[in-house]
């Protein structure tokens, strides 16, 4: 069917005397050095179509896969979750459930997985991400300072989670859907009862049910000669390869003394290129009570009073966590941002504030990157934190989280519209 904004676009005088005189490279263009420029971009008259898509099955414990559909130039896309409590009584959740329940989102095709996301990879995008940006995911995923509290029977609660995938940090990186093979988006949900207890009595497992599941996907269709204009540029030489980048996630689980200023260490298995690399600790209590889900401290970061990265005998940092998370942060491309950028003052929600950031490049953007080490020929690679120096840890199980976030090669075959990954490390 023939979108009618394009249509009505096609009948402008302005729209086709400014496509006409423009001289500059249009903006969905693939350019390493030039992404998210769109200041020194051509973005031509378009549409904007808001689509959604169904999974032939949805459940808990079980792969949701949703087809991304060929209508242009995907520019988002997020699942839109509905749970519901169906126990009979009231029930309280984990504060961070619309985060946590979805185990993890994978970009798919011919059955293999380029890029993928999971709760905590996705808590450190949040957290790094400009403050409006910030508060709109924690709206999002539903955030609460301590808990869902006691959501009543037959209540249902919607929340939105952003799939956390390169191809939307900026126009040259969004997928062309009608050039590149079919793709898939993998969604598993943790179990039903993962993040739900019952408020009272004997705060039992309360098993959740999963109302909607849909892949809400955003795309901008261009006229049809600029749509071929993109692609003989992108692809009349031979391959597209652009430069990406996936999360990779790795964690130790131990056990402190009940003390405060605790070390819990982890040796950094991957050999890949970093770019960032987060870093938080939890507490994997899992003993319900009154006002308390049996999984509140999943999600739950605790604050840091030190961190420090070594290699090869080698101190890389060995700092003040507070400088790590108010004074390190920089954005050198941006006006008045040398340090200090970030959200780590906005103690709202501990999911999203107490994940440090040690960042490689001189940018918070991603779109490109300003920096990054190898890991490939690093050492005894350890990070190691210490825990907050007035508040003590319980002795039970921790976990030392640490996503890193890693650029790697993509190509896109000019032949069959192939998606596949090659150079990471």
């Amino acid at each position: 069917m023939a979108n009618a904004v394009l249509n009505s676009n096609a009948s402008s005088a302005l729209i086709s005397a400014l496509d006409a005189v423009s001289s500059a490279k249009p903006a969905f263009e693939y350019s390493y050095a030039s992404k998210g420029t769109l200041g020194y971009s051509h973005v031509p008259a378009h549409a904007r179509v808001v689509s959604v898509s169904q999974a032939t099955s949805t459940g808990f414990n079980q792969n949701c896969d949703f087809p991304i559909l060929k209508s242009g130039i995907l520019e988002n896309a997020f699942i839109k979750m509905v749970l519901k409590n169906e126990s009979g009584a009231a029930a309280d959740y984990n504060a961070f459930i619309g985060n946590l329940q979805v185990a993890e989102i994978q970009l798919i095709t011919q059955g293999k997985v380029i890029c993928s996301s999971k709760p905590f990879g996705r808590a450190c995008l949040m957290s790094d991400s400009p403050y409006g940006r910030k508060k709109n995911m924690e709206k999002g995923y539903g955030l609460q300072a301590v808990r869902h509290a006691d959501v009543a029977d037959d209540a249902s609660n919607t929340f939105y989670v952003p799939l956390g995938f390169a191809a939307f940090d900026a126009p040259a990186n969004m997928i062309d859907t009608n050039f590149t093979e079919p793709l898939v988006v993998r969604v598993r949900l943790e179990g039903a009862s993962t993040y739900a207890n019952a408020s009272a009595s004997a705060y039992a497992a309360v098993s959740l049910t999963l109302t909607s599941l849909e892949l809400v996907q955003v795309f901008r269709l261009l006229p049809s000669d600029q749509e071929q204009k993109l692609v003989d540029s992108n692809y009349s030489e031979d391959d597209l390869v652009k430069v990406m980048w996936d999360l990779v996630e790795e964690s130790s689980q131990s056990t402190p003394t009940a003390a405060v200023s605790q070390v819990l260490t982890h040796t950094i298995t991957t050999n890949r290129c970093i770019s960032k690399l987060f870093v938080a600790i939890e507490d994997t209590i899992n003993s319900a009570g009154a006002d308390s889900p049996g999984s509140a401290g999943f999600g739950d970061y605790l604050t840091l009073s030190n961190i420090k990265l070594e290699a090869n005998g080698q101190s890389i940092i060995d700092i003040d966590a507070g400088i790590v998370g108010y004074m390190m942060g920089t954005t050198a491309g941006v006006e008045n941002s040398p340090n200090c950028v970030g959200n780590h003052w906005d103690s709202t929600y501990s999911h999203s504030q107490n994940v440090y950031c040690i960042d490689f490049g001189l940018l918070k953007a991603t779109d490109h990157f300003s920096g990054m080490i190898s890991a490939r020929e690093l050492n005894s690679f350890k990070l190691s934190v210490t825990s907050s120096s007035s508040t003590a840890l319980a002795a039970t199980a921790h976990n030392l989280r640490v996503c890193m976030v890693c650029p790697q090669l993509e190509s896109t075959s000019s032949a069959s519209g192939k998606i596949s990954t090659s150079l990471s490390s």
